[in-house]
């Protein structure tokens, strides 16, 4: 899938990218997901081995995008980090329990998977995304979806 680029005069530079057909939210970074369907319980295990692979530093979640015939085309994900590394979005080792507060491995997960000892939520489950602000508030962006936000 190619990502389209331009850029305005005197302003930074900004890409695009080409519409995404089926576009679902699977999971997010406070620990909601739907599990529902197949395919969003794969991008839960996904979520799930990216913490066990990092040895327990991160989770890639926020997951989001369209399932095709032959592929899965992703879109926007967050990553959660032991030290809050990657943005507002990346709500640390909270992010992580809560992640793992909802999280029930499925038939994608390994038995063999670590998991985190402090499972506790942190934050409300919600199928949008939540950001830290600079004050430690955090604030709560809806998905939006054939024009409704949940």
């Amino acid at each position: 899938m190619d990502v389209y680029s331009w850029s305005f005069v005197g302003e930074e530079e900004s890409s695009i990218e080409p519409f995404i057909r089926n576009y679902q939210k699977f999971n997010s970074n406070t620990g909601w997901a739907d599990t529902d369907t197949p395919g969003p319980r794969v991008m839960q295990a996904l979520s799930h081995f990216s913490y066990h692979v990092s040895a327990g530093q991160f989770v890639l979640c926020d997951l989001q995008g369209g399932v095709y015939s032959d592929a899965v085309v992703l879109t926007d994900p967050v990553i959660l980090s032991r030290g809050k590394l990657y943005g507002e979005t990346d709500l640390g080792p909270h992010g992580i329990s809560s992640f793992f507060s909802n999280h029930q491995c499925n038939e994608f997960c390994s038995s063999s998977w670590s998991r985190p000892a402090d499972q506790r939520q942190y934050h409300r489950p919600q199928p949008g995304t939540s950001m830290a602000g600079g004050t430690g508030a955090y604030q709560h962006v809806p998905t939006y979806r054939g024009g409704r936000g949940y």
